[in-house]
């Protein structure tokens, strides 16, 4: 197992860096697919005999999202996106209604909002003149804390996470993908204090914060597929589950970078 997700997860890393250093447009239609394909996903598990009538809103939402993105829409626009998008699902629901049409509504409310709008966000933040900040600590803190959980918490974890939704994490395993933010702060200084005013403590406070909500992300994505009966969003990726399961971190931990960012006033 662990010989097939070496070459898979290299593989992976390296597409994902290439698409997004390439520039704007690459970077978009990158993050675009995988949005596409999450919520692909997530509906997928949610609803396994349901009609795709009520999953394509939640696609079509992804989508409009990368077209504002590319010409470069505002927030506002997002906003308004979104709140047409669940009107819709819900008056579909409503006039259409008939044995388990209500259920599919709020399968397809609840996609719109996890994974969709958070890949919304990441379509909008990935065309910001300084995009690479939020996403280089968001994405450092995920991929470094995700394996220092994973590999503490097999080597050395004791003490489960008083949690059924992921029964095989352990608190040893969390303190290490915390602990391990820190140097990921210390690489984010080196790389960006020449036009970032933020202070080395200021990156690893933010790095420390954003691997602590990525593993909270983890775990959100852990409870919808123990919901949904599945163990991972799909097989796409082989023994690595779907890109929804290696995207669960990120779409928690790259907007909260943003917005720590934002309130930094470096964004």
């Amino acid at each position: 197992m662990v010989k097939r997700r070496v070459p898979i997860a290299i593989g992976m890393v390296a597409l994902t860096l290439l698409c997004c250093l390439w520039g704007p447009v690459p970077r978009l239609l990158f993050l675009l697919l995988c949005g596409l394909a999450a919520t692909g996903e997530t509906w997928a598990i949610l609803s396994k005999k349901g009609p795709w009538t009520y999953g394509a809103l939640p696609l079509l939402f992804v989508l409009a999202c990368g077209t504002l993105s590319f010409f470069h829409g505002k927030p506002f626009w997002y906003a308004v996106a979104f709140f047409a998008a669940a009107q819709i699902v819900l008056a579909l629901g409503a006039l259409a209604y008939r044995e388990g049409h209500g259920q599919e509504a709020l399968r397809a409310l609840t996609v719109l909002v996890y994974p969709g709008s958070l890949f919304g966000l990441l379509l909008y933040m990935s065309q910001l003149e300084r995009w690479l900040w939020p996403f280089a600590v968001g994405q450092l803190t995920a991929w470094i804390c995700d394996s220092a959980a994973l590999i503490v918490g097999k080597q050395w974890g004791k003490h489960r996470l008083s949690t059924p939704v992921s029964p095989h994490k352990t608190w040893e395993g969390c303190l290490a993908g915390a602990v391990a933010a820190l140097p990921t702060g210390l690489l984010c200084w080196a790389l960006f204090r020449g036009g970032c005013p933020l202070s080395l403590w200021a990156w690893m406070l933010v790095c420390l914060v954003c691997s602590s909500w990525g593993q909270l992300g983890d775990l959100a994505a852990s409870l919808v597929k123990r919901a949904a009966g599945a163990k991972d969003f799909s097989n796409l990726l082989g023994p690595h589950g779907g890109i929804m399961d290696k995207f669960d971190s990120m779409v928690f931990s790259i907007p909260l970078a943003y917005l720590c960012l934002r309130i930094a006033g470096v964004m």
